[in-house]
């Protein structure tokens, strides 16, 4: 049987078990954190908060004897959601090794960004496969720049950009197959003025370390063939918070990613109102298979 170690918070040592063979190694950075809504006049548009952008994901197998009998860990702290008018928080990276082997890093994705009264917002930037996401910049090699109005979406491993929003509804959170998707942007208000939903988050293909049979691309990938999954581990990765919708007395918060996932942005609302906070993204997660 194999021995799984499943790592969803905080940092320490993994101890190697005897007589393994291989290690396999999946890590999935955090995910950046939504951001507030705005509040503005009667005949100015507000917009609701920008969505999160999705931690980046990346896995490796090593020969049992390349890794050390114990090697560090740490997991990807979620991006802090930004409360009404400001930011949401960058998404940790999560690492694992530095011992014998090398320090492996998925990078952590960027918060969403708060617009002012009468423009639009961005969302955060997906997590590059080479380097992390700032709040409206993608990661490098990979990652995918936040955008206003528009989705984003990336199928590689580099995170998922969140969606933007301006006076109309919020943008849906860039999807993705293998790493963290974007946070649906927050409902905005119109000069009329009017209050729209906010944007769904993205949704991922999730990594292949699901609950049950895997699907056959991770049973071709991770050298499993036809054989269902030994365990059930219990870990779906990825999609992206719910962005809140916009209303005139209190708006919606955004909601929380998954694992790797961007929050969704807080919804908008006219002055004297309450604007929503955004969602926290997604924590990361490590997950060591020893064989």
């Amino acid at each position: 049987m194999a021995d799984i170690q499943i790592y969803t918070s905080g940092s320490g040592n993994w101890s190697k078990p005897a007589g393994c063979k291989i290690v396999r190694l999946f890590l999935i950075g955090g995910g950046g954190g939504g951001a507030g809504g705005t509040s503005a006049a009667s005949a100015t548009g507000a917009p609701g908060g920008g969505g999160g952008g999705g931690g980046g994901f990346i896995e490796a197998v090593f020969q049992a004897s390349d890794v050390g009998n114990t090697e560090a860990y740490a997991v990807g702290a979620a991006g802090t959601a930004g409360s009404a008018g400001a930011n949401g928080g960058n998404g940790g990276n999560s690492t694992f090794g530095g011992t014998t082997v090398s320090q492996h890093t998925a990078y952590g994705g960027g918060g969403g960004v708060n617009g002012a009264a009468g423009g639009n917002t961005f969302g955060g930037g997906g997590a590059g496969l080479s380097g992390a996401a700032a709040t409206s910049t993608g990661g490098t090699n990979g990652g995918v720049n936040g955008v206003s109005n528009s989705t984003a979406s990336n199928y590689g491993r580099g995170g998922s950009a969140g969606g933007g929003s301006g006076g109309p509804g919020g943008v849906q959170g860039g999807i993705t197959f293998w790493s963290g998707a974007g946070g649906g942007g927050g409902g905005g208000k119109t000069s009329t003025p009017t209050y729209t939903d906010g944007g769904p988050g993205g949704t991922s293909g999730n990594i292949g370390f699901l609950s049950g049979t895997l699907p056959a691309i991770a049973r071709k990938r991770s050298g499993y063939g036809t054989v269902p999954f030994p365990l059930q581990i219990g870990l779906t990765a990825g999609s992206g918070g719910d962005g809140g919708a916009a209303s005139a007395t209190v708006a919606e918060n955004g909601t929380v990613g998954t694992y790797g996932g961007g929050g969704g942005g807080g919804g908008a609302t006219i002055t004297g109102g309450t604007a929503g906070a955004g969602g926290a993204g997604g924590s990361g997660a490590i997950i060591v298979i020893s064989e």
